[in-house]
């Protein structure tokens, strides 16, 4: 009964994955709403069960530190780790990154590739390389979100009424 169970909720979950992935769900845009709005995105990765540790440490020593260059030059304003806080059948996720970026327009150039962002970072690159490819040899599964926040006090409260970007003060 325990797997049929698992099994089933396994199942639904990979159906709302994969119905909120689709073609469809992007086609309907945010007509405007996300200009002048800071970028919301969410990272989720899955370890296997007793490597989450491991797969912390190379985080911390191999992407963090992107991540650190990138909120010190103003491209993104925070970045913040979370483990789930609860266990839960066919939990799909074990990690969670939520990323918070100024608007576009907004947003500093780097000035540099991620390339070579990586090659300042990291002058020994094969301990890079070596760090990152077991890092992704641990995660099972990973998908990233991108959220836009919806301003219930603009009217129309609609995703598919295009808004004009707010007036500049």
């Amino acid at each position: 009964m325990k797997t049929t169970l698992r099994v089933l909720a396994l199942g639904l979950v990979g159906v709302m994955m994969g119905a909120f992935s689709g073609d469809g769900v992007h086609a309907q845009a945010m007509s405007g709403r996300q200009i002048g709005t800071n970028r919301v995105s969410v990272s989720y990765y899955k370890t296997p069960p007793g490597k989450q540790d491991e797969w912390l440490a190379l985080y911390k020593k191999y992407h963090r530190p992107i991540m650190d260059f990138q909120i010190q030059k103003g491209v993104t304003i925070s970045s913040t780790l979370y483990a789930a806080g609860n266990h839960s059948p066919g939990q799909p996720w074990d990690f969670a990154i939520i990323n918070i970026s100024p608007p576009e327009e907004k947003t500093p150039k780097l000035g540099m590739t991620r390339a070579e962002v990586i090659r300042k970072l990291f002058p020994d690159i094969e301990d890079y390389v070596r760090g990152e490819r077991r890092r992704w040899e641990l995660t099972v599964n990973h998908w990233d979100e991108t959220f836009i926040e919806i301003d219930v006090t603009r009217e129309p409260l609609s995703v598919y009424y295009p808004l004009d970007a707010p007036a500049k003060k």
